[in-house]
């Protein structure tokens, strides 16, 4: 079933905001869990949702000659290169800080579709991005060490290794949706994954004792961000500009600030909440998307 532009761009705004809250859990849950179970289980989420789609949603694929490497680097990127960077750097910066690395995400796929994809970049496109630029190179060089956030600049620099994973992805399956349906591409995210993270998580001793709010957290990771997530935006990226697409990205720090506010108790400087601001801005100045005649 088609949507229309809008209705897409409505999607992607609410994927987004439950991207945002993964900040979150992902801080609750390296409180009781050992990372690569955290990883497993947001993993394992998702793919027993679509093992319980598979029958009756998941349509039969037309597999071409050699697809076999785009797709493996698809699911190296995301979910596996993608997730443990994330979540490393959440044991070394704070949730707000590490969200807005994530507005730069629709500079770097808008420019990687520029040179593979020959999508163009309006000029208000391109300021839109350079304010959310600058707004995380606000919050990233403002931030001191704390708590919960011991080494910023290391959890920083790994988010910027996860934007650079997210970044592959993007453009990857961009090519792999003109072949692919989106449902398959993103159950083959998520059973892939489990294969990635299952022997790691193995080795790792199990927790003493595991609280409600942390199994909780693993249940947004995986139904929230490893199922209805990636099931919008790989839709969307089937549908507009893989730049255009990533550019709702920028919604994910506004929204992470606010609930890592409330439920974390995190604070930022004076300077870092005018770099939240820019973001939000660029959000505006870039415009809405258009259909990709991809």
């Amino acid at each position: 079933m088609a949507f229309s532009v809008r209705t897409v761009s409505i999607l992607l705004i609410l994927a987004n905001i439950v991207w945002a809250g993964g900040f979150i859990a992902n801080k609750i849950a390296l409180d009781y869990i050992p990372l690569w179970q955290i990883l497993l289980g947001r993993v394992s989420v998702g793919a027993i949702c679509y093992i319980i789609l598979y029958k009756r949603y998941l349509p039969v694929t037309n597999y071409k000659s050699g697809d076999w490497k785009w797709l493996l680097a698809m699911v190296l990127c995301e979910p596996c290169l993608l997730f443990t960077f994330e979540t490393s750097a959440l044991q070394y910066t704070t949730a707000s800080q590490a969200s807005m690395i994530v507005a730069c995400f629709p500079f770097v796929v808008a420019a990687g579709a520029w040179i593979f994809y020959k999508e163009s970049i309006s000029r208000r496109g391109l300021f839109g991005m350079g304010l959310a630029v600058a707004g995380v190179i606000l919050v990233s060089f403002n931030g001191g060490e704390a708590a919960d956030a011991p080494n910023p600049l290391l959890g920083n620099l790994l988010i910027c290794c996860a934007l650079l994973s997210s970044t592959c992805y993007a453009l990857i399956i961009k090519k792999l949706c003109a072949r692919y349906s989106f449902l398959f591409l993103s159950a083959l995210q998520c059973v892939g994954g489990v294969l990635f993270f299952l022997p790691k998580a193995l080795l790792q001793p199990l927790p003493a004792a595991v609280p409600p709010q942390a199994w909780a957290a693993i249940l947004y990771l995986g139904l929230g961000v490893s199922f209805f997530t990636y099931l919008a935006i790989n839709y969307a990226i089937s549908r507009i500009k893989a730049g255009q697409a990533m550019l709702y990205t920028n919604l994910i720090p506004v929204f992470t600030l606010i609930l890592a506010f409330v439920i974390l108790g995190e604070r930022l400087t004076p300077l870092q909440y005018c770099g939240a601001a820019l973001v939000l801005a660029g959000i505006f100045a870039a415009g809405s998307p258009q259909e990709s005649k991809a």
